[in-house]
């Protein structure tokens, strides 16, 4: 009986010294940690359930975390040489404008733009080009709004700006039937944008006021048409109906198929009508079209074009003028860039006494070195050949330097 005594306590002892008791400090320690990494895994499920959560809800991008709106500016200017001496401004360098920007979200869904300008023709003094309010989305709704003075949303050239266009000048059929600085004018536009995968389709309808910068290609009976450039083209300006306070009424829809990374494809629906005060039924159509193929990081092909139509009712005859233009541009890298393009459009007119027989057209050569993203310099030949004067050539250097955001080619649409 002693010896079994003596085994048992020689294995129990044995039995401890290979597993030893544990230690009650070190175990209090375990548990507290087993405790602190089931809390934090509980936090991070919240967590990660709560992100979901605000990204499912959020509507509009976050604002800057300051008050200071970006400010932009840009100087656009040139020199025109060609073969005819009448006009006294060629030969010599004309800064055709320079424009200052303040852009800034005011709220986390509504961001503010004003463009100043001081335009050449009006011997630089300040005047407000653009000022609008943009809702980017309201609520959970697939709308969007932009309300102020604005360029209309007309075509494809007319909302961008001179200085975001691939060329120099402004193509014969938007000059001829919209106006030489485009229009614009102040009223709003109410967006949707169809929820799609496979299809970006945006629908914009507007009502605006008529004013003296809506021009539409109409002159007044003592103007006549002219270029760009030049002021002569036979030296008109289109200018206003003379039906300032009228309504004007516009929809465009825009249709972009998703047809790969390298590939893009945006075609163009827009129309327009108001009613001059004497009477006369006014109505714009345009079609257009933009297609970019990328082959690399600064690779690019571009073609593009537009077709306007002027329909205008007087007296109860009815009268069309049409014009359009096509592009092509291609990028071989991050600094050069070519361009042709041709343009042929009849004249928008007040009444038959100014009417203008044939169309005008032109053929443009264009090359354009980038300083970088915000600065470029550019020359353009253009063969122009007016439908009541002789053809000429004209050879149009462009330089445009600027910083901020509103002189970025991304403010543009090209």
């Amino acid at each position: 009986m002693r010896t079994f005594l003596v085994l048992g306590v020689l294995l129990w002892g044995l039995a401890h010294a290979v597993h030893p008791a544990p230690d009650s400090t070190l175990q209090r320690e375990i548990e507290e940690l087993r405790a602190q990494i089931q809390q934090m895994n509980t936090r991070l499920r919240e967590l990660e359930q709560r992100l979901a959560e605000l990204e499912a809800q959020q509507t509009a991008p976050t604002p800057p975390a300051t008050n200071l709106p970006q400010i932009s500016v840009v100087a656009n200017g040139g020199v025109l040489f060609q073969d005819r001496k009448r006009d006294d401004r060629r030969n010599r360098y004309q800064q055709d404008e320079i424009e200052v920007a303040f852009q800034s979200f005011v709220y986390p869904s509504i961001r503010f733009d004003a463009i100043i300008a001081f335009d050449r023709e009006e011997d630089f003094a300040a005047s407000i080009e653009e000022a609008y309010a943009t809702v980017i989305q309201l609520g959970n709704t697939p709308l969007g709004a932009r309300l102020g003075r604005m360029r209309l949303p007309f075509g494809r050239v007319n909302p961008i700006h001179p200085h975001q266009l691939l060329y120099r000048d402004y193509p014969l059929p938007v000059l001829n039937l919209l106006g030489g600085h485009g229009a614009l004018s102040n009223g709003g536009v109410l967006k949707y944008l169809v929820p799609s995968d496979k299809l970006f389709a945006e629908l914009q309808v507007g009502l605006f006021t008529l004013d003296d910068h809506a021009a539409l290609g109409v002159p007044h009976a003592h103007e006549h048409v002219h270029t760009h450039e030049e002021g002569e083209h036979g030296e008109h300006d289109p200018a206003a109906l003379g039906a300032q306070g009228e309504l004007l009424r516009l929809a465009r829809l825009t249709l972009a198929p998703v047809l790969g990374r390298d590939n893009e494809l945006e075609v163009g629906l827009s129309g327009l009508t108001t009613c001059a005060r004497n009477g006369d039924q006014l109505r714009l159509l345009g079609v257009d079209f933009q297609y970019r193929r990328f082959f690399g990081a600064a690779q690019r092909l571009l073609l593009a074009g537009e077709w306007l139509q002027h329909r205008r009712e007087q007296a109860g005859n009815r009268v069309n003028r049409e014009g359009y233009y096509l592009l092509a541009s291609y990028k071989p890298d991050r600094y050069w860039e070519y361009g042709l393009r041709y343009d042929w459009s009849r004249r928008a007119f007040l009444s038959a006494d100014e009417d203008v027989q044939g169309a005008d057209r032109a053929l443009s050569a264009i090359l354009t070195y980038r300083l970088n993203e915000q600065s470029f310099l550019r020359l353009q030949w253009r063969n122009l050949k007016p439908a009541d004067d002789s053809a000429r050539n004209e050879l149009m250097l462009q330089l445009m330097f600027g910083f901020g955001p509103h002189s970025h080619p991304l403010e543009g649409t090209q």
